[in-house]
């Protein structure tokens, strides 16, 4: 079990911190200063220099000057500390030696020089917040911390360096408020903050999203920890990628860890909170979470082996079954255990709801060749994530997740032995960090021994494609070049898929993966690094339906050939084979089935012209990044076609269409048809020449969410015109945004020109003679919504629209408007309407009536900075479109271009250039010009 545990080490989220010593030696400098004496050489001695952190940290890489006397003119030696902190020297033995120190990280407090005490130097440097700069442009875990001040919607100022006056630790969690996995990382957040806030702040920073919807969303969720909107820039600071990020802060002001991604259980949350409060408190820098979460010890022991026969084999079989006794590994490891399941006895998996944790039972079976080991199981899990993996002789052989349909048991058979002998088989149930589903844990039952001829269900069992002998001598399996499907394959051109192993250890070798050989540019081609050229394969293999393994195609032969060429030892032409196996088919006719079948385009489904073919058809059972599977279609002839999907999806699905080149869309779904649809599907319309190919592409948009996703392809017409948005994109940030100061951009979409006639048309650019082009006429959706607010422009039966609304009355606030609408509920009656804010408001009644300006509104007198143009914005109502495509759109001419770019500059970011053409369709002609 070794080798395998070795690889299941980097799985589990539970790290161990490795303090490893090394001895650093002064190296001298011959021009650095002279010998203190000028007689007979004196007697030496060892010296050493310690550099640590007022938490007992090591600090490395600082340079350490060694000086005689005090006036520091004769440098006697330098070196720099290790890992340790530590830096030794030979040296004269004398009293007056003092040290400089250099190097020394910002945010660190140092003298100008220290003492030895007798042969030892002991230097302790103080922390603390760097004061009156402006976030840096790259910040990492390690780094000393700088001070900054946010405000809260409520108008609270929030000064770090006040904070961690009294805290032990500040958590800064980065956020946005259309981020699922935010919403479901901030219970468990807010559990543990609960716990533990008398020594921990936290404080979620918001760069995207502006006060009224954080504070909503704070409210709809009840988190009672401060958040707060922050610079974008603060993100690039901190290499943010991705969110959730949180950011731990400890007590001396140094970043201790930077931790990307939702934290989604509570025991990590408490981990780290205890570790960071703790007295005494041990200073140190964390690579990811995993650093601070202790395992759980077992709380239940293996039965007796007999009783474990009894009820897993009936006790009918030579089976020796034992638990961990590895003392390494046995103190965490879990055992399995008897119970009940369904009426029935059985075995069962004992760490259930135990994070990043293990449970294993072995059994020693002997076994004659082509004997197979069946075995009945009920799955209950964490699909893909929490595993009852099947090792055979330390080799992972079959995998066991997700719920089994009707909790029904299910029968595998996950070995067959090639030659007669005693075999150690392994059942190890692995749990991540995350959430947990149904029972979490398999059930067993029923283990047999049966010859291959009884097998009665598809089964596909790992082989090696170079075979070892007892003197290390390989045997290759002999392997065919099939031109229908582009693959490799082990006996004939019809039997297993060769498939090779880039994420793994390999018999190539047993240090390193394929990914890391050419990553780390171990291997080369004419003293290159190829990594480019195989990225797409390590791709395919980190998707894969079997985890690593990719089918072995012309094109990765070559590749692997050379690798071979490079770090193999036989010399052989198939050398290269010892990365690769296939697996061997019992109880079917059928092969495996192409384990990164539509990550590629040449591995793409076919999909076909029609309505409710089964065959179109996306199944996902497993995240996959970049997003999604791929399925070419192919034009019968010229025309716009109509891709549309089905599917249960909760959250939604998302499409797109590629070309040749898998990294560049040719087209992103990002509903911005003018058409109804449930908003969870995808409705895309893509123009395609007679026997052209393009590669359809839709995938859950929560990535961990299974199940199927159908999809239609109807023929719409030989062209068509498409009445889609002319921004449909989220606003985005000016990447050159410094400081507090939020450079908002709008995001995609077509750029626009006002033609001649003092309308706005789409700008199409300039033609040879340096001509304007004009493209569509741009469309005000008028009884739509765009997606921008949630009321349309014009009021639409009973559903009032901005124009009645007051949106473009600029001679009053958001908030004078609220009050306002008050007022109208109770008939102007403002004793009425007052009773009702002081109830509605309750406690914050006082400081929203000082907020909102209460007094003045209930006199009439308003707020805003600009006139009311209801008036002039109901004069277009007239100009609605009344049938076609575009009805209840209006034309977009130059004042109502300025009328809606005021509206948008009041509700949404304001000084936005054009932001008003996101409440505008256009119209975009699919296929030849008329």
């Amino acid at each position: 079990m070794k080798k395998f545990k070795k690889c299941l080490c980097a799985v589990l989220t539970v790290a161990l911190l490795l303090s490893v010593t090394a001895c650093g030696s002064g190296g001298k400098d011959p021009a650095a200063g002279t010998d203190p004496t000028d007689g007979p050489a004196l007697d030496t001695a060892p010296y050493r220099v310690t550099v640590r952190t007022q938490g007992n940290m090591p600090l490395s890489g600082i340079g350490v000057y060694i000086y005689a006397g005090d006036d520091r003119s004769n440098m006697i030696d330098f070196g720099q500390t290790d890992e340790t902190g530590q830096v030794s020297f030979e040296l004269a033995q004398r009293s007056d030696y003092c040290v400089v120190l250099s190097g020394v990280p910002k945010g660190y407090a140092m003298e100008e020089s220290y003492a030895f005490s007798g042969n030892a130097a002991l230097i302790t440097l103080k922390s603390a917040l760097i004061t009156g700069e402006s976030m840096p442009s790259s910040l990492k875990a390690g780094d000393v911390m700088y001070d900054f001040t946010v405000t809260t919607p409520d108008g609270s100022k929030l000064t770090l360096s006040e904070i961690l006056a009294e805290k032990k630790l500040v958590l800064l969690n980065f956020w946005y408020v259309g981020c699922s996995w935010c919403v479901e990382e901030f219970p468990y957040m807010q559990q543990a903050y609960e716990q533990y806030k008398d020594d921990v702040a936290v404080i979620a920073l918001n760069p995207t999203d502006n006060d009224n919807a954080i504070s909503l969303f704070q409210s709809q969720y009840g988190l009672s920890f401060p958040m707060a909107s922050c610079p974008t820039a603060w993100t690039q600071a901190f290499g943010i990628q991705g969110y959730p990020t949180s950011v731990f802060i400890d007590r001396y002001g140094v970043i201790s860890l930077i931790e990307a991604g939702a934290i989604t259980s509570l025991r990590p949350f408490i981990h780290a909170f205890s570790h960071f409060t703790a007295e005494p408190y041990e200073q140190a820098v964390y690579e990811n979470l995993g650093g601070l979460v202790s395992n759980v010890k077992p709380t239940f022991t293996m039965p007796p082996a007999e009783e474990v026969s009894a009820v897993l084999d009936g006790g009918k079989l030579d089976i020796t079954y034992r638990p961990e006794t590895d003392p390494e590994d046995s103190e965490y490891a879990w055992p399995f255990i008897v119970t009940e399941k369904n009426g029935e006895a059985c075995l069962k998996a004992s760490n259930q709801g135990i994070e990043a944790s293990y449970a294993i039972l072995y059994a020693d079976v002997y076994l004659q060749a082509g004997q197979a080991v069946g075995l009945d199981y009920l799955s209950s899990t964490e699909k893909g994530c929490d595993v009852l993996h099947v090792i055979v002789n330390d080799e992972p052989v079959y995998q066991i997740s997700g719920l089994s349909a009707d909790e029904s048991w299910q029968t595998c058979y996950p070995w067959v032995a090639q030659e007669d002998g005693l075999y150690e088989i392994a059942l190890c149930y692995l749990k991540d960090g995350d959430t947990d589903e149904g029972d979490d844990t398999v059930y067993l039952k029923n283990l047999r021994i049966i010859d291959t001829a009884e097998i009665d269900a598809p089964t596909y069992i790992p082989r090696y494609a170079a075979v070892a002998d007892e003197n290390d001598s390989y045997t290759y399996a002999t392997i065919v070049y099939n031109e229908a499907d582009g693959y490799y394959h082990v006996g004939t051109a019809n039997g297993p898929l060769l498939l090779a192993d880039l994420m793994n250890y390999t018999q190539l070798s047993e240090n390193k993966t394929v990914w890391e050989i050419v990553y780390e540019g171990i291997a080369t081609l004419d003293g290159k690094n190829f990594y480019d050229d195989m990225v797409s394969y390590f791709s395919y293999a980190s998707n894969s339906a079997l985890s690593g393994a990719c089918t072995v195609n012309k094109e990765l032969a070559q590749w692997l050939k050379i690798i071979s060429d490079n770090i193999g030892f036989d010399g052989t032409e198939n050398e290269w084979l010892k990365v690769c196996k296939y697996y061997q088919a019992y109880g079917t006719d059928s092969q495996m089935v192409d384990p990164i079948k539509g990550l590629a385009n040449f591995s793409a489904y076919e999909a076909k012209l029609g309505k409710n073919i089964e065959t179109n058809c996306f199944y996902y059972d497993r995240p996959i990044m970049p997003r999604g599977l791929l399925a070419k279609f192919t034009a019968p002839k010229a025309g716009v076609y109509r891709i549309t999907s089905r599917s249960e999806s909760v959250h939604g699905v998302e499409g797109w269409i590629f070309g040749e080149d898998r990294n560049a869309p040719s087209y992103t779904y990002e509903h911005d048809e003018r058409r109804d649809d449930d908003g969870l599907n995808v409705s895309m319309l893509y123009y395609l020449a007679a026997g052209e190919s393009c590669y359809i592409d839709i995938a859950f948009w929560d990535i961990y969410e299974v199940g199927y996703i159908y999809y239609d392809i109807v023929y719409v017409g030989a062209t068509y015109d498409l009445l889609r948005l002319a921004s449909p994109s989220y606003y985005t940030y000016d990447s050159d945004a410094t400081g507090d100061a939020m450079y908002d951009i709008i995001s995609g979409g077509i750029d626009v020109v006002l033609g001649p006639d003092g309308y706005y048309y789409q700008d199409l650019g300039k033609d040879a003679s340096g001509s304007q082009k004009y493209g569509s006429l741009l469309y005000a959706d008028f009884t739509g919504t765009t997606g921008v607010f949630s009321h349309a422009i014009a009021t639409v039966g009973q559903n009032k629209g901005m124009i009645d609304m007051g949106g473009f009355d600029f001679s009053k606030t958001e908030n004078d408007l609220y009050v306002i609408s008050v007022l109208e509920k109770y008939n102007y009656d403002v004793k009425a309407a007052d009773e009702y804010l002081r109830g509605y408001w309750g406690e914050e009644y006082e400081k929203n009536a000082q907020e909102y300006l209460l007094e003045d509104v209930y006199e009439g007198k308003y707020h805003g900075r600009g006139q009311d143009y209801t008036a002039e914005m109901r004069g277009y109502l007239s100009k609605m479109i009344a049938s076609g495509a575009t009805s209840g759109c209006v034309a977009v001419d130059q004042r109502l271009a300025e009328l809606l770019q005021l509206l948008m500059d009041k509700y949404t970011f304001a000084g936005v250039e054009h932001s008003w053409t996101k409440l505008c369709y256009y119209i975009d002609h699919m296929g030849p010009e008329n």
